[in-house]
């Protein structure tokens, strides 16, 4: 991993903010999405540098595949806060069945 610092001016700086609340409302964390708006903006590059010869195809296919990239990452964080959620569930559901068997609960089986 590489760490970039830089300069930018305050009216960028007051875009970012509102892109950066956009992708926390989608459960990003602040460093991700910081990571996510410098990729979008490279990429954004990357379609406005490409030839004026280029048709429209091609640049919707590399604008979908950043879509994508963002779709897949967003996929990956919610599939890791999955299984810490069902880590958790499954500690619960041993804590619960300990404290059932110590105080003589039966437990109501389906």
């Amino acid at each position: 991993m590489v760490r970039i610092s830089f300069e930018i001016s305050e009216e960028s700086l007051e875009k970012i903010k509102e892109l950066i609340k956009d992708f926390e409302e989608d459960s990003y964390t602040e460093e991700d999405a910081y990571r996510a708006i410098f990729e979008m903006g490279i990429m954004a590059y990357q379609l406005q540098k490409s030839n004026s010869e280029e048709d429209d195809l091609r640049r919707q296919l590399l604008m979908l595949s950043s879509q994508y990239s963002v779709i897949k990452f967003k996929n990956f964080q919610l599939e890791k806060e999955n299984r810490l959620l069902e880590m958790s569930l499954n500690s619960c559901e041993a804590e619960n069945r300990f404290l059932r068997k110590l105080l003589g609960i039966k437990s109501e089986k389906k």
